[in-house]
Formats: C-alpha cells, structure tokens, sequence
C-alpha cells in the first residue's frame, strides 16, 4: 500500500499518464485500495478465534482507518486549492 502511495505522488509524468489514462488522480486509487482493504479487515474479524487473530484484525482495521483518513484528508485539500 505504502508502494502505491510514493509511487502515486512521486513524479509529475506518473500523475500525468494516469490522470490522462484514467481520467482520474492516483491518489484515488490509492485511497480505493485502502478502503477496499478496510473493509476486508473489518470481514476478518469474522475469523479470529484467538487472541493473536484478534491483535491482528484490530491492528489492520487501524492502520488501514489511518491511512485512509490521511489520504482523504490529502485528497480532499487539493479539491479545495485545484486552480486548474
């Protein structure tokens, strides 16, 4: 996930070529990515049976909720400054 993000905002080329192939920003992808992974994080606590599972599931549910707010955050900024 943290691959995805440097990449996204690494260069303006990389920006570019996916804005114009996609007609949308990598960061909304990125932030796609970690919804996606949230919410599979939130089915997993369906199978934790023990304890360690249960660490794990939780640790994955925060760390995903994280960056997912830091990305929305980022995303949502920029909407506001766009002067373009």
């Amino acid at each position: 996930m943290f691959i995805t993000f440097f990449i996204s905002v690494s260069s303006s080329e990389i920006i570019d070529f996916v804005t114009n192939l996609a007609h949308i920003h990598p960061l909304n992808i990125v932030l796609a990515m970690s919804l996606v992974t949230f919410l599979l994080g939130l089915i997993g606590f369906s199978g934790a049976t023990n304890w360690k599972l249960l660490i794990r599931s939780i640790s994955t549910v925060v760390i995903t909720f994280g960056l997912s707010a830091v990305i929305f955050y980022i995303v949502l900024i920029a909407n506001w400054f766009k002067f373009t």
